[in-house]
């Protein structure tokens, strides 16, 4: 019975280190819920490990999904994905990576392109009396 509670602890902190181990997204830019005022360049996606991105996609508001191409299909801590000219709306961009211990993952992030205001004209004001 000692054997089995002495070896009951390894196995524990494998089965524990085991289960932590697939890619996490960790941060992205553009921030997940963030409301950004100049269209991006770049999507970047950090993850807590190397993962493949085996696919990406952004939808504007409720047309239809553009498919994005990553620059390589290595696999890397965080990945940086070429985007188009973004005109102001609310974004929804979902990913799939495959992580090192051959674990499939896949979320959603959201992000919305705020217009950006004129500068105030003098001719703009109304005229006040």
């Amino acid at each position: 019975m000692k054997i089995l509670s002495l070896l009951s602890g390894p196995v524990l902190a494998m089965i524990a280190v085991t289960a932590s181990a697939h890619a996490h997204l960790q941060k992205s830019n553009p921030a997940d819920n963030s409301v950004i005022t100049a269209s991006p360049t770049h999507l970047v996606l950090s993850f807590s490990e190397a993962a493949r991105l085996t696919a990406l996609s952004i939808q504007k508001d409720n047309e239809a999904e553009r498919k994005l191409q990553p620059p390589s299909t290595a696999a890397a801590q965080q990945i940086s994905v070429p985007l188009p000219p973004l005109a102001p709306g609310a974004y929804s961009v979902s990913w799939h990576v495959l992580s090192d211990d051959g674990h499939v993952m896949s979320g959603t992030l959201h992000f919305t392109l705020a217009a950006e205001h004129a500068p105030d004209h003098p001719a703009d004001r109304p005229v006040q009396h």
